[in-house]
């Protein structure tokens, strides 16, 4: 015979591992990851997170550059003229604060299907601006 007991411990315990052992992914810090560039086509692929209307959402962005400039030198425009690392977060910090060591980083969308991306100050100073081909919005979980 079967004791009761132990198979309920038994599948409860079957149980604590199956769930309670995996890793809950938390969601990504609000931001812009660069998750990927197209050498062929000279298009960023950037996935948007964050809380949008008191929803956490998360969009894809494939953009196109029209331009960089640094500091105050002369802007490179064109498709191969920006510079960002696959894989790096851009999480804006329009108000770093006195003292703060984190640099400036601002990122705005703005209604004309332009990305910009401004960061840190001075003659270190780097604007990005791209042109949005697609928006997307995606599903949960995806």
């Amino acid at each position: 015979m079967f004791d009761k007991r132990a198979t309920i411990t038994a599948a409860l315990l079957g149980l604590l591992i199956s769930t309670g052992c995996k890793k809950q992914q938390q969601p990504e810090r609000d931001g812009y990851r660069v998750v990927g560039y197209d050498g062929a086509t000279h298009q960023w692929t950037i996935m948007r997170n964050g809380v949008f209307d008191g929803k956490y959402l998360r969009k894809r962005l494939t953009v196109i550059c029209n331009f960089y400039q640094w500091g105050d030198h002369e802007a490179s425009d064109g498709e191969k003229a920006c510079h960002l690392q696959v894989g790096e977060l851009i999480v804006p910090n329009p108000f770093p604060g006195k003292g703060n060591e984190q640099q400036f980083v601002d990122v705005d969308e703005m209604p004309d299907e332009v990305l910009s991306i401004v960061e840190g100050s001075g003659a270190d100073r780097v604007n990005q601006q791209f042109r949005i081909l697609k928006y997307e919005v995606l599903p949960d979980g995806k």
